[in-house]
């Protein structure tokens, strides 16, 4: 099932894949009391697959999932975009080349600054042969991408072909993170753009262990910005144990500070963590076997990622059985988090909320909310706010100016023709979709 979860406005948002036949990608939306009905987004002609699931990202309302088809030979990678927190989503766009002599897997997504998907995927020959890691950029909402650029060509080796990348997004630096292939030397690597994803100019080896396995361990590095570092997590078997390892690099040398072991175990095996927080408040969610089942654990720290130490059991103590998976986003002083219960199939939800701590301060930049959206003739805006409202196409060009006089304004936009726009308000943006 692999859940995930995000947020759109503020909101806790879960995927998963639907693995009974006719497999699909499938949504619940928190509506402020409950968990909507789960419904399916991706059309079963697709043929959704990969062991590892599709992946979500999101900022304010907009939300991009990429998931991987069986639909061809080649098993190509597919995007899906929202644009009103996860209510209604687009069509399918192929992300990954319409090729025969490549095949693909592994993708991942994350959004820019602008509201725009970066992604990632690997790729091999029809021969399972030359691995690598590839980048694409969007720059008008997922309808299209930049060519792909080869990030793992940066570091010795190859990448390992059962490990995920991440992407982490701040401006226009991007860093990249991967596990590399050297040898059968596994250690984490980072790789950084200065172009918004475009190119990637360095990759640097931030393990000191020397993790040294015959095979892949289909488990990847994930991170997060914390000031002017990535906090990196990931799973090192160096030394004949099984551990997590926290690394905090640093953003414009790639220079790692130290390497630590968030939460020692005497036996176990601790895998698939995933990073989310804020600043100095950071929190890592994994699964490991220490008591016989696998169960979920967080760990969390809001003075920084060097005091990042111990485990919180997160699993559900009523469950029997084990629970995996774990995922874990941060909003507004909230952790949210989802994992799955093996026995029964079940996704489960849970959430932490930090009190009377300054530290953990995170304001949603998106103070403006547009009706309807998709729209073909009005659109009203709602917000506080007042003054000139912009509306500008993908490109930038500015199309129409209204004065917002009212926290409700309706505004006619029936000249304009069909795609995507964006409205701005005192800094304040957001988009909509013209049909």
């Amino acid at each position: 099932m692999s859940p995930s979860v995000t947020t759109a406005n503020n909101s806790p948002l879960i995927m998963w894949t639907k693995t009974s036949t006719p497999k699909s990608v499938r949504v619940s939306k928190w509506n402020g009391t409950s968990f909507s009905i789960p419904y399916d987004i991706v059309s079963p002609v697709l043929e959704v697959t990969g062991f590892i699931g599709p992946e979500i990202a999101s900022k304010g309302d907009t939300v991009y999932i990429i998931f991987l088809s069986a639909r061809s030979p080649n098993n190509y990678v597919y995007l899906i975009s929202s644009f009103d927190g996860g209510l209604t989503f687009s069509d399918t766009v192929r992300v990954s080349d319409n090729s025969n002599t490549y095949k693909f897997s592994m993708p991942n997504v994350t959004v820019n600054t602008d509201g725009n998907p970066i992604v990632s995927y690997m790729t091999c020959t029809n021969s399972w042969t030359d691995w690598e890691q590839m980048v694409k950029v969007s720059s008008d909402f997922g309808n299209t991408f930049s060519s792909a650029f080869n990030v793992s060509a940066l570091a010795p080796g190859e990448p390992c072909d059962c490990c995920k990348s991440s992407l982490v997004a701040n401006g226009n630096e991007v860093f990249f993170l991967f596990r590399n292939n050297d040898m059968d030397v596994r250690n984490a690597y980072v790789a950084k753009s200065s172009d918004g994803g475009l190119t990637f100019t360095t990759a640097n080896d931030i393990d000191d262990a020397n993790w040294v396995i015959g095979s892949c361990p289909s488990t990847s590095a994930q991170g997060m910005l914390s000031r002017d570092s990535i906090i990196i997590v990931r799973r090192s078997g160096a030394n004949s144990q099984d551990k997590l390892l926290l690394s905090a690099v640093n953003s414009t040398d790639l220079q790692y500070a130290y390497n630590h072991n968030i939460d020692p175990i005497s036996f176990g095996v601790q895998n698939f963590p995933e990073i989310a927080g804020n600043r100095d408040t950071i929190g890592v969610v994994w699964q490991d076997n220490r008591n016989s089942y696998m169960d979920c654990y967080f760990s969390y720290s809001t003075t920084g990622a060097n005091t990042i130490s111990g485990s919180v059991y997160m699993s559900d103590t009523n469950n029997v059985g084990s629970q995996t998976d774990p995922d874990i986003c941060f909003t507004n002083g909230v952790f949210h988090f989802v994992y799955e219960n093996v026995g029964t199939h079940e996704i489960l939800y849970r959430s932490a909320t930090f009190s009377n701590n300054t530290a953990i301060t995170e304001l949603d930049n998106n103070q403006l909310t547009i009706c309807p959206n998709p729209t073909k003739e009005k659109i009203k805006i709602s917000t506080h706010l007042k003054g000139l409202v912009s509306i500008k196409n993908i490109e930038g060009k500015l199309l129409m100016q209204v004065e917002k006089k009212q926290e409700n304004e309706v505004i006619d936009i029936s000249l304009l023709p069909s795609g995507i726009y964006t409205v701005e308000l005192q800094k304040q943006t957001i988009k909509f979709i013209k049909q």
